[in-house]
């Protein structure tokens, strides 16, 4: 059984809005980090989003019908976040650790004087 027309825009307005959402200050991510055990808050911020979008879906099934999503529909939310994939990755991308300009050092300043 496919899923519920709305079922499907409120996941897709819901992905749109996170993906307009001013992102979390990267100062968190080492309590993040700490918290959920995770060595990567890059990936584990994607995988948490794509695990909400799921469990909404599944809690407005549940709400809704009193049962959990099909294998079938589970796939459908799958389908539906994919075409996102790489907007969300580009949006987590921000907590990746940047690598240092070469010949810097942590301390170093660039002077701006010509």
């Amino acid at each position: 059984m496919p899923l519920d027309s709305d079922i499907r825009k409120m996941v897709q307005y819901v992905i749109e809005n996170d993906l307009a959402a001013p992102k979390v200050p990267r100062g968190r991510v080492p309590k993040l980090k700490k918290v959920w055990k995770c060595s990567s808050a890059y990936d584990f911020l994607y995988g948490q989003r794509a695990g909400y979008y799921t469990g909404l879906a599944e809690g407005l099934m549940l709400e809704r019908h009193k049962r959990t999503l099909t294998e079938e529909e589970s796939e459908e939310i799958f389908q539906m976040i994919e075409p996102y994939t790489k907007s969300l990755r580009r949006y987590f991308a921000y907590y990746k650790k940047r690598p240092r300009p070469a010949g810097r050092t942590s301390g170093s300043k660039v002077s701006r004087r010509p």
